[in-house]
């Protein structure tokens, strides 16, 4: 740090102590729309996310405001949203080692839990789906009201599933006795949203967490786990020799992870695969899509018999692995009440809305860096507002463009930040400064971070010398109803730093110390965030939009020092920030 440097401007212009907060309002307001490509985020999706899971957080003098605006929505971690687990397994095949790898015991037919046959009703339909290859599976699992589709009248169905969403899919689809005690694992707290999905697919045998009771809920599902975790529940076994087979059904058969032979060769001798846009191609690693989930579970309750086999002329046939037309239609049993088929059968929805807004899901912090971060080559680019600087009556801004690399969830997510400062006073380059974060994403929608503001600077930015910092922050949920269509959540992020968090009066006598700062943001609706903001100075307060539900741009507007007790009164300030991932 050079706290020498700063005093003597301090003294020429006190304006400056609050410059800098400018400029984190716009990188985080560039920051809150990255990754929204991926969810998606995610995870972005998804993810991711990207998935996730998650580029929030700040790590520089502009960088903080752009991170912060995405902040922990970016969850996913988001993201991209094509996120990887957030916990041990580090490449797409030990991740689907999570999913069930039981030995089989007895033929489906000898299932006595699940229903017997139904007649599935006409669809509902949406207005991106028309045309789709998955039309027809979406459309009868959407069959009275049994999926939910999106308040603006669309299904999403390119969009990514996590672990947790294709739990309450199983849940919903099959009725299944428990072969197994519950267990509690340390990421999927009592008031997580599918808490209850992920013990019943767990106890009935469709899914497995990973070492040490860790389940990575938020982690995107790859379509081998899918696959698998359908076998296993139903019990189904390959006839004839597993590579012979695998090698006649996909051209791709190498890339099936070794564990995942036998249940592979099983899902295709059963009808239960179905590959978009080449029937050939298993494409065993991708991320499973929401069409995806749409067609195997389809043809897992056809391979149940309680859904009947799409027709030779349905254009969703051709798609199906091993595809067989059906030989003759049985007589249809009497059927069931339709709510008794909306529960057996029900998707849930409103996870996949959480999980688009967390990409692109607005701040949890206006000028202080949280503990999520940007990753998984995400860019992102802001700008900040301040109706006058502080000890002055002139307004001024900043802008700032950033990038994330590396992966959070798996490893560590590296993100940088170059900033203008006094881009409207001094013009656009003149003053700047470089920033850097390195950040971690844990089990329960942690996120840890370090990082450096201004670690490099040229021209005569505000300020000039070095801040560094570290900061915890966490995701609360406030509902876990795992099908309502928005869900309420805090953010809250504490940290220490020196530098620009210290106290005014610590600034003013150039005094090298440490001081606290901290946010919370409540997602109060789905397009907005309401934000506290603690500099380790003043009191910030704000609010985060999304104005438009598919584009990556956040607006925050918020008044600084509301207390006026570390400058001369409140002033307007706002970030508008804009980011994707690629």
């Amino acid at each position: 740090m050079m706290p020498g440097k700063f005093r003597g401007r301090f003294y020429q212009s006190k304006r400056k102590i609050c410059l800098s907060k400018v400029m984190l309002i716009s990188a985080i307001a560039g920051f809150a729309a990255v990754n929204s490509a991926g969810l998606g985020v995610a995870s972005t999706t998804t993810s991711n996310a990207k998935t996730t899971a998650p580029m929030k957080g700040s790590g520089s003098v502009g960088k903080s405001m752009l991170s912060n605006l995405l902040g922990a929505e970016h969850l996913c971690l988001k993201a991209s949203c094509t996120q990887k687990p957030s916990t041990a397994p580090t490449t797409t095949q030990k991740s689907a080692k999570a999913v069930s790898t039981a030995k089989p015991t007895r033929n489906v037919a000898q299932q006595k839990n699940i229903k017997p046959p139904i007649q599935v009703a006409q669809g509902t339909t949406f207005r991106d789906i028309q045309g789709n290859w998955a039309r027809t599976f979406i459309e009868a699992l959407a069959a009275g009201d049994i999926i939910k589709g999106f308040p603006d009248g669309t299904f999403r169905p390119d969009e990514p599933v996590t672990r947790s969403q294709f739990a309450a899919m199983i849940r919903k689809a099959f009725r299944k006795a428990p072969i197994r005690e519950a267990v509690q694992f340390a990421d999927v707290p009592a008031n997580y949203w599918g808490y209850t999905a992920i013990q019943e697919a767990y106890q009935t045998g469709f899914l497995e967490g990973y070492p040490n009771r860790i389940f990575s809920p938020n982690q995107n599902i790859p379509r081998v786990q899918v696959l698998v975790s359908l076998v296993t529940g139903l019990n189904l076994n390959p006839t004839s020799t597993t590579a012979a087979n695998l090698n006649n059904f996909f051209q791709d058969a190498n890339e099936i992870p070794g564990y995942a032979l036998n249940q592979i060769a099983a899902a295709a001798e059963n009808q239960i695969v179905v590959n978009y846009p080449s029937v050939n191609l298993l494409s065993p690693n991708r991320i499973a899509t929401r069409a995806d989930l749409a067609a195997f579970i389809y043809q897992a309750l056809v391979k149940a018999g309680t859904a009947p086999a799409l027709n030779a002329n349905d254009i969703a046939a051709q798609y199906i692995v091993g595809y067989q037309p059906p030989v003759a239609q049985q007589p249809s049993p009497a059927p069931e009440p339709i709510e008794s088929v909306r529960q057996r059968l029900r998707l849930p929805s409103p996870p996949v809305v959480q999980r688009v807004r967390r990409i692109v899901g607005g701040a949890s912090s206006l000028s202080t860096p949280t503990g999520f971060g940007a990753d998984r080559n995400a860019i992102y680019v802001g700008g900040t507002y301040q109706g006058r600087t502080r000890y002055t009556g002139k307004s001024d801004g900043a802008v700032a463009a950033g990038l994330g690399v590396g992966d959070a969830r798996k490893a560590l997510g590296f993100e940088a930040t170059v900033t203008s400062y006094s881009t409207f006073r001094t013009g656009f380059g003149k003053n700047g400064g470089v920033s850097f974060k390195v950040h971690r994403l844990l089990p329960s929608d942690i996120g840890v971070a370090v990082g450096v503001e201004n670690f490099d600077t040229w021209g005569h930015p505000d300020p000039e010398y070095s801040s560094v910092y570290g900061v915890i922050s966490k995701v609360f949920p406030l509902v876990s109803d795992e099908t309502a269509e928005f869900s309420p959540s805090i953010t809250a992020s504490v940290g220490v730093g020196g530098g620009r968090f210290r106290s005014e009066a610590d600034v003013f006598r150039g005094r090298d110390s440490v001081n606290v700062f901290g946010s919370v943001g409540a997602r109060v609706a789905e397009p907005i965030s309401l934000i506290a903001d603690w500099t380790g100075q003043d009191l910030n307060l704000g609010v985060s939009i999304l104005p438009f539900p598919n584009i990556p741009l956040v607006i925050t507007p918020g008044v600084a020092d509301v207390t006026g007790n570390a400058g001369d009164g409140a002033r307007f300030i706002l970030g508008v920030g804009y980011g994707v991932s690629f």
